[in-house]
């Protein structure tokens, strides 16, 4: 099953890779570009924007921020599935 299903989905799997990187390089680019407030600016923009002075990198805080720039949209998700689970019954 899979001699003939990865070569026919590689082409598929290499658009959806680059269509994401896409839209999350626009994503960065647009935030960066059009807010100025640090109130306004969004998490990757805000940790990138803020924590790097000219050559100066404060990686210790660049690494904390980006492990919580996801947290909003994978709690959200694991709420929703956990309350989605409680309300099947048991048993089936």
């Amino acid at each position: 099953m899979r001699r003939p299903l990865l070569p026919v989905a590689a082409p598929g799997l290499i658009c959806a890779l680059l269509f994401a990187f896409t839209l999350s390089w626009n994503e960065f680019v647009y935030a960066l570009t059009f807010t100025t407030a640090a109130g306004q600016k969004t998490i990757t923009v805000g940790v990138t924007n803020d924590l790097i002075r000219g050559d100066i990198h404060y990686w210790g805080s660049l690494m904390a921020g980006q492990c919580w720039a996801p947290s909003p949209s994978s709690s959200s998700t694991s709420s929703s599935s956990t309350t989605t689970s409680r309300a099947s019954p048991p048993g089936r």
